[in-house]
């Protein structure tokens, strides 16, 4: 596609040409006896400059880019770049020259546009970001989840210190401050573990990502899409005619904005969406190619997705099972883009492709959060596609069951039972149940009184808490309470704060302690030994505390009295 028209350069009459069609495109300038030529490669252009409709003067002005190679040298000594070339064009006709601008502009526009894209993606390339690995093994869920490597794992502990910032200042307490061992620290916390490292190890799944861009059209006829970089990877993976469309134009053909400018405004792209194609749809005459060997790539992934013929017949099976009913022709809803009246309207290939979707999509995870296999069941599903419990259980019905044999042990008795004893024990649990059984008879036999609501202790139970209610709605009320609802202390807040910690530190100390003192194992003598030495550590602390301040005493009494019990409990044994 050109523009031309009739322009003057440096006081020579000719014509002006625009030639898009060329890589990169080109303005050019040819005198009328054909004499002289002058060039000028848009890309190269830095400035587009005009006279204003009010001047009398038609003159367009291009100021090339500067060329960094060539330089010239200035007093101080330096190499000083060399301004670009200036090229002026004069013109008879005002119309003229506004459509050789907004030709010229739109071109160096698109051209600027690349040039900023392709500085942001030399950016992204020499930025390298902290590759972020998981948490967890998702592939071997049942081993990353495992107690050893939970607690080998010191990347999760960390990362869970990080979100839980009470639970970091007592690992901070006990662990840091008072040398318990990190092991001991995390043996009770397996399960909170557990669930902090798949609540992590979560991602986002594959889904259909272009149905989630949405074009839309502008007021100047253009269509804008908003795409970010890992929906443009996402669709590179998932759509593998995209991928090979892509390797084919870019950098070759078009740039890598160009390629998705043209394949969002495609045939193509509506296919892929599931949308219906029309005959009078627009499209793109490049990558509109790729809708038949889309077909060839849709085949393969058929193949791929075939599942094996099963080798034992369904006995549950009904009349749609049966192939005989309907014959080997498949039915209209089965033929590709043929409806009932033989007309093609591309809906079965829309089903198709999205279900083909579906299978890769879930096929991709088969791998993501599993569980291992038992080599007969990795056997038995090679050998037989889908097995189910229905089909192992048909199978296995075939199998002869085993017979279980018992061997006879005689014992030889020194005393002889008490014979009396039994009959007395009968008759007494014998009696009791008679009992019991005439009782609920009678309760079942009599009439109910319905005007009984309820004895006398529900009344009274009932009567209490309304008036607890009552009082407290009441005193909500109160003004006082109003205006006081921030909680007084005797002691202060910073030594409150300190008996708090110093509390929930003991409390973890002791928890250990009782773990491995009651296990009775005989190994884990020097673990008792050293909490104990521990739990009379947190003693001299509490005490010192409590020599600060007297009110102490209070919040720690029985947390002090618990330590004097487990220490004398353990100085005892």
């Amino acid at each position: 596609m050109s523009h031309s028209g009739a322009a003057i350069f440096k006081k020579v009459s000719g014509m002006i040409t625009v030639d898009e069609d060329a890589s990169p495109a080109t303005l050019i300038w040819r005198s009328t006896d054909g004499d002289k030529i002058h060039k000028v490669s848009l890309n190269a252009v830095d400035k587009l400059q005009a006279t204003p409709s009010t001047s009398d003067k038609m003159m367009l002005r291009l100021v090339l880019k500067e060329d960094p190679n060539k330089k010239r040298k200035t007093n101080g000594g330096d190499g000083a770049p060399v301004k670009g070339p200036v090229t002026t064009f004069q013109f008879n006709n005002r119309i003229v020259m506004d459509n050789i601008k907004n030709t010229l502009q739109t071109i160096i526009s698109r051209y600027k546009d690349n040039e900023l894209y392709r500085e942001k993606l030399k950016q992204k390339e020499n930025f390298i970001p902290k590759i972020q690995t998981p948490l967890i093994d998702t592939a071997q869920l049942d081993d990353s989840l495992s107690t050893s490597n939970l607690l080998s794992n010191l990347e999760l502990q960390q990362t869970l210190l990080k979100h839980n910032k009470g639970l970091f200042k007592k690992f901070q307490e006990t662990v840091i401050n008072s040398s318990l061992p990190p092991k001991e620290f995390w043996s009770t916390r397996i399960p909170e573990l557990r669930a902090f490292a798949l609540t992590t190890s979560q991602k986002l799944g594959p889904y259909n990502v272009l149905s989630t861009i949405k074009p839309v059209a502008s007021s100047d006829n253009k269509v804008n899409v908003s795409v970010s970089r890992d929906k443009i990877l996402t669709i590179l993976h998932n759509y593998p005619i995209v991928k090979k469309a892509f390797d084919d134009s870019v950098p070759k053909n078009f740039s890598e904005q160009e390629f998705w400018a043209r394949f969002f405004s495609s045939k193509l792209f509506r296919k892929l969406r599931g949308e219906r194609i029309m005959a009078n749809d627009r499209g793109d005459i490049i990558l509109d190619r790729y809708l038949k060997l889309d077909q060839e790539f849709d085949t393969k992934d058929d193949k791929l997705l075939i599942r094996p013929v099963r080798k034992t017949i369904d006995l549950e099976g009904n009349f749609q099972d049966d192939p005989e009913l309907l014959g080997n022709t498949p039915d209209f809803t089965m033929k590709s883009g043929v409806d009932i009246n033989g007309r093609g309207d591309g809906v079965v290939d829309i089903l198709r492709g999205m279900n083909r979707l579906s299978e890769k999509m879930i096929k991709s995870l088969e791998t993501e959060y599993s569980r291992p296999i038992s080599a007969t069941a990795q056997h038995t599903s090679k050998d037989d596609g889908d097995v189910d419990e229905a089909d192992i259980g048909l199978i296995r019905d075939l199998e002869e069951v085993p017979r279980i044999e018992y061997s006879e042990i005689h014992l030889k008795q020194k005393h002889k039972p008490v014979e009396n004893l039994n009959e007395v024990n009968d008759t007494e649990s014998y009696e009791v149940v008679l009992k019991h059984v005439s009782k609920v008879q009678d309760i079942l036999s009599t009439k109910l009184d319905l005007t009984k609501v309820g004895d006398e202790n529900c009344d009274e139970a009932n009567r209490r808490i309304v008036n607890a209610i009552k009082i407290n709605a009441k005193q909500y009320q109160s003004v006082d309470v109003q205006e006081n609802l921030t909680a007084t202390y005797d002691i202060p807040t910073d030594l409150l704060e300190s008996c708090r910690i110093l509390n929930d530190t003991c409390c973890e100390f002791l928890k250990h302690f009782y773990i491995h003192y009651q296990s009775g194992n005989p190994k884990e003598s020097n673990i008792v030994r050293r909490m104990y030495e521990d739990l009379q550590k947190c003693l001299k602390k509490l005490e010192k505390i409590v020599k600060l301040d007297e009110n102490c005493s209070k919040y720690l009494a029985s947390i002090i009295e618990t330590l004097h019990f487990t220490i004398n409990k353990y100085e005892t044994s």
